[in-house]
């Protein structure tokens, strides 16, 4: 296999890649493990969430299915943690850069996806959006820009 050029990374990419969003990987991580039910409220658009929560008592909420579920987002969200804080900062080769950016992009639009598809009015309300969601959605918004930005060649050579 060919060795890959070298890539120059910008201050931003490096500060949102390699630093916060591994930290904000592994807190999703945490909450999925120790906070579900926080972890939901914070991820989950409020109209599907206040229905779901209504519809049962706070000690049928998190099953042992939803536990599973749970635990398993939270072992992604450790390989996302791993790929860019560890993967991205022992390489510069452009290739790997690519392919995790690439496949974080893939992700960035499952996730807004899966908000749209349970609220899809919701997703377009954002003077109603409470501080999770703000969080949320504005961090994968943030996020998803700045890979497609990346990929197209703004702040690296």
């Amino acid at each position: 296999m060919a060795s890959s050029t070298p890539i120059r990374i910008s201050l931003l990419y490096t500060i949102y890649f390699l630093w916060f969003e591994p930290l904000a990987a592994l807190v999703g991580t945490y909450l999925t493990l120790f906070q579900p039910t926080r972890f939901l409220s914070g991820t989950v658009p409020v109209p599907a969430f206040s229905q779901f929560y209504a519809s049962v008592s706070e000690s049928q909420a998190i099953t042992p299915l939803m536990q599973m579920l749970l635990t398993n987002i939270g072992s992604l969200y450790v390989l996302l943690a791993v790929n860019e804080g560890i993967t991205l900062r022992v390489t510069r080769e452009r290739a790997v850069w690519y392919s995790v950016v690439c496949g974080m992009i893939m992700s960035d639009i499952g996730h807004l996806y899966a908000a749209y598809a349970i609220a899809p009015a919701r997703a377009s309300e954002f003077l109603a959006w409470n501080s999770d969601e703000w969080i949320n959605y504005g961090t994968l918004t943030l996020g998803l820009a700045l890979r497609v930005a990346f990929m197209m060649g703004f702040g690296r050579n």
